[in-house]
């Protein structure tokens, strides 16, 4: 618990920055953008794993700039942070981010004294971190805000413990004096990237099977829905990883910056595990349905990326593009029940 008989003003109050001061984490914000320029780096990137977190980050925040203004910050804590800058205090920013990536979010907020942060050889995360601010400022010499369990270890050195973005549980462990934003449940922010209401879209898949009059085919109906559900998986695959390739254009966008990815409110991380887990969860059920409804889903799947890294920035050929891709789900009804094309039913459909 802080002395009371000293004056706040006098002590260094360190922040943390990845979860603490923002809502997401460097690491992964650089590594995002540096798959997004060269896919090929996620090999390299492991290269540069093996030498160490530091290295890895310093490698990474050499290759892209994360733009410091679009980034998701803790609001109330924020103004907390104003309020005791202007009150006097020293802030500091204390953070495992390399540096390279630290220092432009700390010249955006503008409120920071001094940056430390991991340089290629030290990550400056837990007890690391700890032992350099204790050598800056004594035992019990500073107060240190923080988010994770990681920062466990530097709050047992410092006056006071302030919890941000923290579970209640982690709080209770730090016996944190102030908490700001308390941790969300990642449930709901997930379901939400999922965007489930869009798999409405993939009703075209039964189709054929309704213009074949052939619903009280048992057999065939399990087919079709099995059908759908496989495009709602690989659907929400491909919106997640379209969400991690434009976290910068969704952050600048009115509605869009409210998206779970782009706002902070579910960590990258998720994204990452999920969206080739819902593409190779969808191949996988593929496989069980014909060998042309396999082709006809690997193609949906092949023709969406495509559309996400380039067509839908081309004016014109995206509409003809998104047309094409509401036919292949009609394809894709016809090649899971085996029912005979209708050639006025595909053109129709474009």
């Amino acid at each position: 618990m802080p002395n009371s008989e000293v004056p706040a003003n006098s002590i260094p109050l360190v922040v943390d920055l990845d979860g603490t001061l923002i809502k997401t984490d460097l690491l992964w914000e650089t590594f995002i953008r540096a798959i997004k320029k060269n896919p090929l780096l996620i090999f390299t990137a492991l290269l540069w794993w093996t030498r160490g977190r530091a290295f890895l980050k310093m490698q990474l925040a050499q290759r892209v700039k994360v733009d410091a203004a679009s980034l998701p910050y803790n609001e109330n804590f924020l103004a907390w942070l104003r309020e005791q800058k202007s009150a006097g205090r020293k802030i500091i920013l204390a953070t495992a981010s390399d540096l390279q990536a630290a220092k432009p979010v700390a010249d955006y907020v503008g409120i920071f004294d001094e940056v430390l942060a991991s340089d290629g050889k030290t990550n400056v995360l837990s007890k690391n971190k700890l032992d350099l601010l204790v050598k800056k400022f004594g035992a019990r010499g500073f107060d240190y805000a923080g988010n994770s369990s990681a920062d466990l270890a530097v709050w047992r050195g410092a006056r006071e413990v302030i919890a941000v973005n923290a579970s209640a549980s982690l709080a209770k462990k730090a016996n944190a004096s102030k908490t700001f934003e308390p941790k969300q449940n990642s449930i709901f922010p997930f379901a939400r990237s999922l965007r489930m209401h869009q798999w409405a879209k993939n009703l075209i898949v039964f189709a054929p099977i309704i213009a074949g009059h052939k619903l009280d085919n048992t057999p065939l109906l399990l087919k079709n829905i099995f059908a759908f559900g496989i495009f709602c998986l690989c659907a929400s695959g491909i919106y997640l990883v379209n969400d991690l390739m434009d976290l910068d254009a969704d952050r600048r966008h009115a509605a869009k910056r409210f998206r779970p990815l782009a706002s902070g409110d579910l960590p990258i991380p998720f994204g990452l595990i999920a969206a080739p887990l819902f593409l190779i969860a969808g191949l996988f059920a593929a496989a069980q349905l014909p060998p042309v409804f396999f082709a006809v889903t690997a193609a949906y799947l092949l023709l969406t990326t495509v559309y996400s890294f380039w067509i839908k920035r081309v004016v014109l050929l995206d509409v003809f593009f998104l047309a094409g891709l509401y036919t292949i789900r009609l394809i894709a009804g016809n090649a899971a029940t085996d029912i005979v094309y209708s050639a006025w039913l595909l053109m129709f459909s474009m």
